[in-house]
């Protein structure tokens, strides 16, 4: 639980300094927010203090949900080996009901939940952290072959956000990633069990 505990402060204090830093260097960068392209202030157009009360909240949901993945999700009990009928188990409540791609809505929603949450908490300040970098390089004026190439890349995307695009990507794959973890954790208790 210690681990864990460490992984919920290390995250959350990763995502905000990447808030702090994002927002540091948009105020360095345009005081006015005429090169900011977050969505919602785009769409929105309501200054500085909108702009801090967007963060203030997408914080807090962060902290929510790091909250759950390392803290508040339990794991439930499987005595399966095998992957597949693992995943049927803590999803499903019947390892013979496994359904390829997860396309079915699962009956236990805490694994899936725990999963997804886990996945958006580890990829999004490293997504958070291409923004800043952008900022960096648009505040020190650097231009040569590399920062071109990279902003002709970032500018492939819509709005330039290619940190959403790496994050939907990232947590995609970090949930491979959550699900092996769990089932090896699972194995270690059947394990401890037999030795009980």
């Amino acid at each position: 639980m210690k681990a864990k505990k460490k992984m919920f402060y290390l995250t959350c204090s990763a995502y905000l300094l990447t808030i702090i830093l994002d927002l540091l260097f948009t105020y360095i960068a345009t005081p006015n927010l005429l090169l900011e392209g977050n969505p919602l202030y785009d769409s929105l157009n309501f200054g500085w203090t909108g702009l801090i009360a967007i963060n203030v909240i997408t914080f807090i949901g962060y902290v929510l949900m790091s909250y759950y993945a390392f803290i508040k999700y339990k794991p439930p009990v499987s005595n399966e080996t095998d992957m597949k009928r693992y995943l049927a188990h803590i999803n499903y409540g019947d390892p013979d009901k496994y359904v390829p791609m997860m396309w079915k809505l699962p009956k236990n929603w805490g694994p899936q939940t725990a999963c997804l949450c886990w996945s958006v908490v580890c990829v999004l300040p490293f997504c958070r952290m291409i923004i800043v970098f952008e900022w960096f390089l648009m505040i020190l004026k650097i231009q040569n072959e590399a920062t071109i190439i990279f902003f002709t890349i970032v500018s492939c995307f819509p709005m330039g956000r290619i940190d959403i695009f790496l994050a939907v990507i990232g947590a995609w794959i970090l949930s491979f990633v959550w699900i092996k973890k769990e089932f090896k954790a699972n194995l270690k208790e059947i394990e401890k069990r037999k030795f009980q």
